[in-house]
């Protein structure tokens, strides 16, 4: 194989049609999977880091990395941003064509997109994990049950673990938001179905009706009022919902972010990314403040969305530069394997590193880098050949007998 072939131009290349790829949406990937990744490392740090070492007790910097060791937010920037491009596929599409037909080939490509990569990772993992006892040290996540590791395998190859079980998958921690999303792709053609049925598909009433159907059942899941396991699609719903809306009604939302300044729109861009970490960390128990938190983390989502629709601002223009497109765009890869090379990665350091604050930073930003080269090569190997992949292959259109050739003249 030639090495040209792993170049991130060519790696990245995206086969669509022209004007229908989003380098925007790849930049909002961009802050979600930074999120994630920069809060798992971050706590992996603490752990196996500052914990140990009780002379790096400087409180100011300690506080920082408590401030950035939260992930939470960028799972939920996720949720939206597939509630917006699965939106963007269907709401051109009439009741006459939303048939199996549409529907099949829906599936098709979210299965090939999706299922291929998740499923090497927890096998491989499984057959580390059982067969071969690969398992690293501390993985509190995953060990804080009783579930048998051939049970939640089976219930993670159905995507079905959090639903089951009600805790974190043991072969992979963070694919309980996997499931979540696979959730809500089974669930979206019955929503959009059920969303266009009349006339006047673009009634703001209908959106509005069902953000607080959806409001109304994550508020009673969350907050347990009834006896329904909390890692479900019905937990998160409402962040789906707020795509789905932002899709619908883009145009107006261009508009009334078309007048926010260039250099206004990377301060305000900059708020947003530090206001995901900050609503990670805070604590909204009571059950009224779960209005409160979704208010400040779905607003924050809009704004995200509305300045990056904006391609002449700094921001906007940050989303769209090439390389934070290139790690947007392999999103998917890198949340199935930075977290593995995190954990396994900070805990070798740590026993053999002598630790201090230079040693720290550093080791972040050098992790940091093996987890985007991981998922790089994770997203040339793996999920790209398999995207491309379809099990029923088009057939090619039947040549006409010579004879039957039309001839000039």
């Amino acid at each position: 194989m030639q090495l040209n072939a792993f170049l991130p131009s060519r790696v990245f290349k995206r086969n669509l049609a022209p004007g229908s790829y989003r380098l925007e949406i790849d930049g909002l990937r961009f802050f979600a999977i930074m999120v994630v990744m920069v809060g798992h490392l971050l706590e992996r740090i603490h752990k196996f880091w500052f914990e140990p070492n009780p002379g790096l007790d400087f409180a100011p910097v300690n506080a920082v990395l408590e401030f950035f060791a939260s992930p939470n937010q960028g799972v939920l920037l996720f949720f939206a941003i597939s509630g917006f491009i699965i939106a963007k596929q269907m709401q051109d599409v009439s009741l006459e064509r939303f048939n199996s037909s549409f529907i099949g080939k829906y599936y098709i490509r979210r299965i090939t997109r999706i299922f291929p990569p998740y499923y090497f990772v927890i096998l491989t993992t499984f057959v580390a994990y059982y067969f071969f006892g690969l398992m690293p040290d501390n993985l509190d996540r995953s060990n804080h049950t009783e579930v048998a590791l051939p049970q939640s395998l089976a219930a993670s190859l159905f995507y079905a673990h959090g639903a089951v079980f009600d805790n974190l998958p043991r072969l992979f921690a963070p694919g309980w938001s996997l499931e979540v999303e696979v959730q809500f792709y089974l669930l979206a053609p019955l929503i959009f179905l059920t969303l266009f049925q009349g006339k006047d598909r673009t009634a703001f009433w209908r959106y509005a009706l069902m953000i607080a159907v959806f409001f109304s059942v994550s508020f009673v899941v969350i907050n347990k009022i009834v006896p329904v396991n909390a890692y479900t699609i019905l937990s998160y719903i409402v962040y789906f919902g707020i795509g789905i809306t932002l899709a619908r009604f883009e145009g107006p939302v261009q508009l009334a972010f078309s007048h926010i300044g260039s250099k206004a729109s990377l301060a305000l861009g900059v708020t947003c990314v530090l206001g995901m970490f900050w609503l990670g960390n805070a604590d909204f128990r009571p059950l009224a403040m779960t209005l409160v938190y979704w208010a400040l983390s779905l607003a924050t989502i809009v704004v995200l969305f509305g300045l990056a629709f904006q391609a002449e601002t700094l921001f906007g223009k940050f989303c769209r530069v090439p390389y934070v497109t290139y790690i947007g765009m392999a999103c998917y890869s890198l949340y199935l394997v930075h977290l593995q090379v995190f954990h396994i990665a900070t805990q070798v350091a740590g026993k053999f590193v002598p630790m201090n604050y230079f040693a720290a930073g550093a080791g972040f930003a050098i992790i940091l880098g093996v987890g985007l080269v991981a998922g790089w090569l994770f997203f040339a190997l793996v999920e790209k050949p398999f995207s491309n992949w379809r099990p029923f292959p088009a057939k090619p259109a039947a040549r006409l007998p010579e004879t039957e050739v039309p001839r000039a003249g």
